[in-house]
């Protein structure tokens, strides 16, 4: 039975990422924050799954907001801190933040162009004129390299899973499916999707925004990032208003 994205996988999330460093994350988005060399600041997180990012940032802020399209996995997160279940390309805050940023290629969910400038469209309605937007990219690069790894199996809690890992070259969609079987024996599938796009359409989205790209990096250094990355970390802020 098909399901809908993150209603089941949130049951095995932090299983599969159990590889993940949280706190170098953190740190790292940590560290661009402080380019904006102020306290304080008032921030927002875009997919932020299941809050442990959250969890490890939040004090460092004036005010934190978590957002995530899965009223599942905002369930999952702790409870002490603001929560709102929305898209990243319907924003709904009034509030202007000081940085916004999204982590784990969330970007890379949004399956066509336009809607990448959507998104950046909303991130700009709330976002303080000299404030800072961050997100990172998973390339084709990464795909190649990795999708073999993430075709695996393995159980947690009683619940067992199977996943499947698939990049199509041809359409630059890299397929996630996974047929998790819960504990009463009911089985249920998710498939999710990411498109995979060229280094250089993200610069051309994003010159169509109201932001320009003040820098971009191989994520986790301070190295450019170049169409042969594994991931890039770009990091935004709005172009200056023309009196």
């Amino acid at each position: 039975m098909a399901s809908k994205n993150y209603s089941h996988i949130t049951l095995i999330y932090s299983y599969i990422m159990r590889s993940i460093d949280y706190s170098k994350w953190a740190s790292y988005i940590y560290s661009i924050s402080k380019m904006l060399r102020r306290k304080n600041l008032f921030t927002l997180e875009l997919a932020c799954g299941n809050g442990i990012i959250a969890g490890k940032l939040s004090e460092k802020y004036g005010y934190y907001c978590m957002s995530d399209l899965s009223i599942h996995m905002l369930n999952q997160s702790g409870d002490n801190l603001d929560k709102v279940c929305c898209n990243m390309t319907e924003l709904p805050f009034k509030q202007k933040f000081d940085f916004v940023f999204s982590t784990f290629d969330s970007v890379n969910y949004l399956m066509s162009k336009q809607k990448i400038l959507t998104m950046l469209n909303q991130v700009d309605l709330c976002l303080k004129q000299d404030g800072i937007f961050t997100f990172d990219v998973s390339l084709e690069n990464n795909s190649k390299l990795y999708q073999r790894y993430l075709n695996r199996k393995g159980s947690v809690n009683g619940i067992k899973f199977i996943q499947k890992s698939y990049y199509d070259e041809i359409k630059r969609i890299h397929n996630n499916y996974f047929e998790i079987t819960l504990a009463n024996g009911q089985k249920v599938e998710e498939i999710h999707r990411q498109k995979i796009y060229p280094f250089e359409d993200y610069f051309n989205v994003i010159d169509k925004s109201n932001f320009y790209v003040y820098k971009c990096k191989d994520t986790f250094t301070v190295i450019d990032a170049t169409p042969e990355s594994e991931r890039a970390q770009f990091i935004l802020k709005k172009k200056r208003v023309q009196c």
